[in-house]
């Protein structure tokens, strides 16, 4: 399919839906900032519930294996099926290097202790554009975000 073709209602609501797993990466960054900005509890309290599916999706592989597991069959299943249409994969592959991207920032900054306030910004980041892919995917646009919309762009064939 073509990178414009039509979208239907399946395509729509499984090309937002993969940003949940992009969400479920960055919520745990910005816990910390419930000490600092207490009023942000009530929108800590809707990701809690919106991402439960995907909480019971990771636990159904023990271990802490599950995130891992969900990747690698969303980039073999998905990104790599030329029979699913262009816009699910598209949103797939951008979701997973979202994923990526916090799960590098997670690694690195655990690793030099600055992971607090480092890990609130990208929260603060992250939690709306994935926000705006899933409201731009329940209208059948593609999400452009730059750097990461062209990268998808060349990957996704």
């Amino acid at each position: 399919m073509g990178r414009r073709a039509f979208t239907d209602n399946k395509d729509r609501f499984f090309g937002a839906a993969v940003y949940l797993f992009a969400l479920a990466d960055v919520v745990g960054l910005g816990i910390g900032l419930l000490s600092i900005v207490p009023a942000l509890a009530p929108l800590f309290k809707i990701l809690t519930v919106i991402l439960i599916p995907v909480g019971l999706i990771y636990n159904i592989i023990p271990g802490g294996f599950g995130s891992i597991v969900v990747f690698l069959v969303l980039i073999l299943a998905v990104v790599q099926n030329q029979k699913i249409s262009y816009f699910i994969r598209f949103n797939t592959m951008q979701s997973i290097l979202m994923g990526i991207a916090v799960s590098l920032i997670q690694i690195v900054f655990g690793t030099l202790g600055a992971l607090g306030v480092i890990g609130g910004i990208v929260f603060l980041i992250v939690t709306p554009v994935c926000i705006y892919c899933m409201v731009q995917c329940a209208l059948g646009k593609y999400p452009e975000i730059p750097s990461f919309s062209k990268f998808v762009y060349d990957q996704v064939r």
